[in-house]
């Protein structure tokens, strides 16, 4: 049997449906990618995304024979990816983050950690995210680190009608047949949905390759480098937001967050110096934070998400994950050389 060109598709299909493993591991991985930020959306953790891809990769193979070619294959294959993922958060909890936990904290407060019951949202690293034009423009609204928070606010069948409905722009007839309801009750899914993701904290990202960002950066790190609060606020706006998984306790409002930061970071890290690498994670700007070992170098340390808004070019909220596995994951270098 004759190898079809990687582009076409339907030839490719037509052998898979024969019976040719090489032709679906060819068509299945052009589709690969956007089926693990799907299954990201849905679970908040790009372990398992990875898992639940290779489950929907397992599971078209062996139902391919059911496919009869009456709507598109990329259809096809996200209804299979989406209940894979429903059937993987049945029964458990959502992933989580500290400003769906409680309140914000007070200054002064005790610190406490959020416990083994709770598992939080993790970034994605650069190298998961989409490389054409068109791609990044969709994934910088539909994959920033605020809007996969958001998602696991919702109940899992309305996640999965308004992921499905709202970003890949299936009609509520096909949101129907995947979450087995009728096109009313999936338009109350998604009424419910978006009233619940309108209320959730969020600003227009600003492009992180823009001039101004490069420069907002520049002056936030170097902020942190000189322990100076002044200068740490010009760089955030006035209704900041900062947390630090796996502490539970999150701040609000420049006044408090530079009192934490002020009193709990920059005091003890007077004289001890932190460096920093700026990166991206979920399309957005991000700075892998390193503190100096006793050989010299300078170890990974953890990993801050910034939400930097489009109008002001500030920081609108900080996510800083106090685990430096974290920030190697999403692709920053575990160590940096001495100086």
């Amino acid at each position: 049997m004759t190898t079809a060109a990687p582009g076409d598709e339907s030839a490719l299909l037509g052998q898979a449906r024969a019976g040719s493993n090489a032709a679906f591991s060819t068509l299945f991985s052009s589709k690969r990618a956007t089926l693990y930020r799907h299954s990201y959306r849905m679970l908040g953790s790009g372990t398992e995304a990875d898992d639940a891809v290779q489950d929907t990769l397992l599971r078209a193979w062996q139902r391919l024979g059911s496919f009869d070619g009456r709507g598109s294959f990329d259809g096809w294959l996200y209804r299979i990816a989406t209940n894979v993922c429903l059937d993987r958060l049945r029964g458990r909890r959502a992933k989580s983050h500290p400003v769906l936990i409680g309140p914000a904290s007070d200054l002064g407060g005790s610190m406490e950690t959020g416990g083994a019951d709770v598992e939080w949202v993790l970034p994605l690293g650069a190298s998961t995210m989409a490389s054409s034009p068109e791609d990044s423009a969709i994934e910088a609204e539909h994959i920033s680190f605020a809007f996969v928070v958001a998602l696991q606010r919702l109940p899992a069948r309305q996640r999965a009608a308004l992921l499905l409905h709202d970003v890949l722009g299936f009609g509520p007839d096909e949101v129907a047949t995947v979450l087995e309801a009728t096109p009313g009750a999936v338009n109350s899914l998604l009424h419910r949905a978006r009233q619940t993701m309108d209320e959730s904290p969020s600003v227009a990202l600003a492009d992180p390759d823009s001039p101004d960002v490069k420069a907002l950066l520049e002056r936030y790190i170097r902020a942190w480098q000189l322990a100076d609060i002044a200068r740490f606020l010009e760089t955030v706006s006035d209704d900041v937001r900062m947390s630090m998984p796996p502490l539970r306790n999150w701040f609000l409002g420049a006044a408090d967050v530079a009192g934490f930061v002020g009193n709990a970071i920059f005091g003890p890290a007077a004289g001890v110096g932190v460096r920093m690498v700026v990166g991206r994670v979920n399309g957005q700007s991000a700075v892998a934070t390193y503190q100096p070992t006793p050989d010299g170098t300078w170890g990974a340390s953890g990993l801050q998400v910034l939400d930097v808004d489009r109008h002001e070019t500030l920081i609108s909220s900080i996510t800083s994950f106090l685990d430096p596995q974290i920030a190697i994951s999403c692709g920053f270098p575990a160590e940096l050389p001495a100086n």
